[in-house]
């Protein structure tokens, strides 16, 4: 800190110089001009002036010598001193040279001395105010002159003359107090700049730096990827994600994990090659940036990266942590776009399970191009009422009657095709549009139930999708009742099919979805048995009906496992008095097995894959494949 006071103080003075030095030289010159118009020896002048001139050409040349770079933050101490030193030397010559105007004007007893003691006292103030950052300079300049002016004129006598030196003497102690007090504020303003300075920096290396493993976070790897850029392409960029660490979390505590990854960190850098840069930029996410000619080909690097990891941790032996690697190869090191391909390469590793790596390819870049294509049409194909549904009826078991449809989104884009709902809600979760999205949904679905009520068919209900984040974020649940009663449609035709999520804020979920129950709204359970919570979702009486999900139905004739668990989900079901469906049913013999086991409603393709409104509606007064006639009078 005290060098870069000093620092301060030299840079200081240096600036101070250019001002005060060319008022000196004026000054001088003035009196100069002053004895060659009064005085026919103008001789001791001149050499007055020309000595005065070259100390303050030397000050001059000294601190030109002195650029902002000849001063920077790697210059010493003992280089500052001695260029401190050099200017409170000259400053002392000078003030000597000017404590010789006592001579030119003859102990200050000439006609001239009152304007040469109004110039020296102008140019000793002059001094203190370039000057004041450190003290000395000033100081040793005023002092012999006001010094030895007081000595002139204290054996004049006289009571006027003896108030002037008293007023020499004090103008002499208040200046050098008031440098002296000058120099005290600016090393304190120094101080606190650069304590404020340095705990500025301080922040700006803790926010970029992630706390618990000392590596880069991403703020920092944003920053440092400018280094990386001066090494030779192509380079590497590696997401890695870590396979179990929640279960650590889980079972031995977030002080177990946190230990833990710090240890992953470890074993990570130990394989990262020379050169590369190591960032952990989520819970349990990792990037790794290097040059390509800085270390083996890719896979193997990230095989070797993801043995590190699946390698045993004494202290949570019972869990196994293994890891992802989502692999990129750039031309360019540019973090976002190198990090989306990293990521998508991640999921596909994912996909294949665990302890696997995947590199970007022409696939996934095929893959990229159309989700980018979707999340930028979306927002137009939804104002545009470019988007549908398509409905799929559901059927009673026991009768073959239809008894209602689920509402399934539909987009046809006009380069990509078919859009699967899924990538509709994700591309819409993005963009925020989840909502619109939703609107566009219900909008259909009431058209489908006015179509219904005009055929005569009311008793049918109309099913649409709703996730428990959508319902927690948004005012949906007014939305639908609201719109329900504006269309005059009885709440009871529309049944919402929520998919089981977790982290959710029940408490939340469960006001909104008791406030589309009291309306008469039906709440199903979707995907029954994939999802978190199921039993707590049963545990609320809001749920009316559960969909046995698909992947406990395909091929149950041939399963008795299966066939076990929708039995007990049955019987549960209708302890709780709750309707339960089968969906996915595609055969005879699975739909057979399901009447067996008690289970009253199915969809599925056996019966129908989802269809255009009027379609559907045609159906419901239609034979069914193997199913007795529908009671339902043709429309």
């Amino acid at each position: 800190m005290r060098v870069k006071i000093l620092r301060d103080q030299l840079l200081d003075i240096r600036s101070g110089i250019f001002f005060s030095i060319p008022i000196s030289t004026i000054l001088s010159a003035l009196i100069l001009s002053i004895h060659f118009v009064s005085s026919p020896a103008i001789l001791p002048a001149l050499i007055w002036f020309l000595a005065v001139t070259v100390i303050n050409g030397t000050r001059i040349v000294l601190a030109l010598s002195l650029r902002d770079e000849g001063v920077g933050q790697e210059t010493d101490l003992s280089e500052i001193s001695t260029s401190l030193t050099r200017f409170k030397l000259l400053a002392f010559l000078s003030g000597i040279a000017w404590s010789f105007l006592a001579f030119l004007t003859d102990g200050y007893t000439s006609p001239q001395s009152e304007v040469h003691l109004i110039i020296l006292a102008g140019i000793s103030a002059g001094a203190v105010v370039y000057g004041s950052s450190c003290a000395a300079v000033p100081i040793y300049f005023i002092a012999p002159p006001l010094v030895v002016a007081a000595a002139c004129l204290l054996p004049q006598g006289g009571f006027e003359t003896h108030v002037l030196v008293f007023s020499v003497v004090l103008f002499l102690a208040g200046l050098a107090r008031g440098t002296l007090l000058g120099q005290a504020r600016f090393i304190e303003a120094s101080r606190l700049r650069h304590e404020a300075e340095q705990l500025a920096g301080e922040m700006e290396q803790s926010s970029r730096q992630d706390p618990l493993s000392g590596l880069l976070n991403r703020r920092g790897l944003e920053h440092a990827i400018d280094k990386l850029a001066r090494s030779d392409g192509p380079f590497v960029a590696m997401l890695i994600d870590l396979d179990g660490f929640k279960s650590v979390n889980d079972t031995y505590g977030h002080k177990v994990g946190d230990d833990l990854l710090v240890r992953i960190a470890h074993r990570i850098s130990k394989q990262a090659p020379a050169g590369s840069m190591l960032a952990r930029i989520g819970g349990d996410e990792f990037v790794l940036l290097y040059p390509e000619k800085a270390a083996q080909e890719p896979r193997r690097l990230a095989q070797d990266i993801i043995g590190a990891i699946a390698k045993p941790y004494p202290p949570v032996a019972s869990v196994r942590v293994g890891a992802c690697v989502g692999i990129y190869r750039s031309d360019t090191p540019t973090l976002t776009e190198m990090l989306l391909r990293a990521d998508m390469a991640l999921y596909a590793a994912k996909r294949r399970g665990r302890n696997e790596c995947c590199e970007f390819d022409g696939h996934l870049q095929r893959e990229l191009e159309r989700r980018q294509c979707v999340e930028r049409d979306l927002p137009g194909a939804i104002e545009k009422g470019e988007l549908g549904n398509s409905f799929q009826p559901i059927v009673s078991l026991e009768t073959g009657v239809v008894i209602g449809f689920e509402a399934l989104l539909r987009w046809r884009h006009p380069r990509h095709g078919e859009i699967s709902p899924p990538e509709m809600v994700e591309a819409a979760r993005k963009m925020g549009l989840l909502l619109q999205l939703t609107e566009t949904v219900f909008g259909n679905c009431c058209k489908m139930m006015e179509r219904l009520r005009a055929v005569g068919l009311p008793e049918l209900r109309v099913a649409m999708n709703l996730s428990p984040r959508e319902i927690e974020n948004s005012n949906v649940d007014e939305m639908i009742i609201s719109g329900l009663r504006e269309r005059k449609l009885p709440a009871p035709m529309l049944e919402i099919e929520i998919t089981e999520e977790a982290p959710v804020d029940r408490l939340r979920i469960g006001g909104k979805l008791k406030r589309l129950s009291d309306s008469g709204v039906s709440i199903a359970l979707d995907d029954f048995g994939t999802g978190f919570s199921t039993l707590a979702w049963l545990k609320s009486s809001r749920i009316r009906k559960v969909k046995i999900d698909k992947d406990f139905i395909g091929g149950i004739s041939m399963s008795p496992d299966d066939q076990l668990l929708v039995k007990t989900v049955i019987d549960l079901s209708l302890a709780l008095e709750i309707e339960v469906m089968a969906e996915g049913v595609e055969t005879e013999e699975d739909c057979q097995t399901l009447r067996d086991l008690g289970c009253k409603t199915a969809q599925g393709f056996l019966f129908s894959p989802a269809l255009p409104m009027d379609d559907a509606i045609q159906l419901a007064f239609a034979r069914l494949p193997g199913m007795p006639a529908s009671p339902h009078p043709a429309g």
